[in-house]
């Protein structure tokens, strides 16, 4: 049996702000879960930076499976992102068709829950797929 010794993570956070190119690892399925405000649902996403610096990291998040057009779920404007198209009411989405996708994340930060010091990757907004390495939101954004 192997023993190990505990040790400092060395986990690393892709600086907030940083825009990376990555594309779509996984999506689970609608998954339920209990909140402080009842139940909810969510899908949980996978992105694995593809280019420069942060290459093979991995940066997670989720959306609710709520798919509408005005206002835009979260969902609509990433599977618009990933697409690049948009999508009529009706039109029926399949998640699986996203996997592999390729795309640009600005990386955010959010709160754990259960301890609000500790901080999570995340996508803050998603665009098209362009270009090459990694920049920051200000190149992008001005």
């Amino acid at each position: 049996m192997p023993i190990v010794e505990a040790s400092e993570s060395e986990f690393e956070m892709i600086p907030e702000g940083t825009i990376v190119h990555a594309r779509v690892k996984e999506i689970s399925d609608v998954q339920t879960y209990e909140g402080p405000r009842g139940d909810f649902q969510k899908i949980n996403w996978k992105f694995e930076v593809t280019e420069g610096e942060y290459k093979g990291f991995f940066i997670l998040d989720g959306t609710s499976p709520k798919f509408s057009i005005d206002p835009p779920s979260k969902l609509y404007e990433w599977a618009n992102a990933l697409l690049g198209r948009t999508f009529d009411v009706g039109e029926r989405l399949d998640t699986d068709d996203l996997l592999g996708l390729a795309c640009r994340i600005e990386v955010g930060y959010k709160p754990d829950r259960k301890d609000p010091d500790r901080m999570w990757m995340r996508v803050e907004t998603m665009l098209p797929a362009s270009g090459t390495g990694a920049g920051s939101a200000e190149d992008v954004f001005g």
